[in-house]
């Protein structure tokens, strides 16, 4: 089944989250955030796993700062800390 296009929902006017499918199991996002925008620490409910589509940022999980570019994998746990700045405009999907 064909759910449509991932590059029709990158934009870089402003910070935005697209879901892009959910159901009972998993949910997907698309997060986009303009050059010099961030996402301050926070947290999730559940464990992630990330692949940066677009871009460059700097992910900082438990206060440690990692410099992630496009095609990049990675994952944390629910409850661990993390915060989000791009570098340039910076897209990445989420799978929870």
């Amino acid at each position: 089944m064909h759910n449509g296009n991932i590059n029709d929902h990158i934009h870089f006017e402003k910070t935005t989250k697209a879901a892009l499918y959910k159901d009972e199991r998993k949910h997907i996002l698309l997060l986009n955030l303009p050059e010099g925008e961030e996402l301050k620490p926070h947290v999730s409910k559940t464990d992630a796993f990330c692949i940066v589509q677009k871009g460059e940022c700097e992910f900082t999980l438990l206060g440690v700062p990692h410099r992630l570019k496009k095609g990049d994998l990675f994952s944390f746990r629910a409850n661990e800390p993390h915060a989000v700045k791009a570098i340039t405009d910076f897209s990445m999907l989420i799978i929870k």
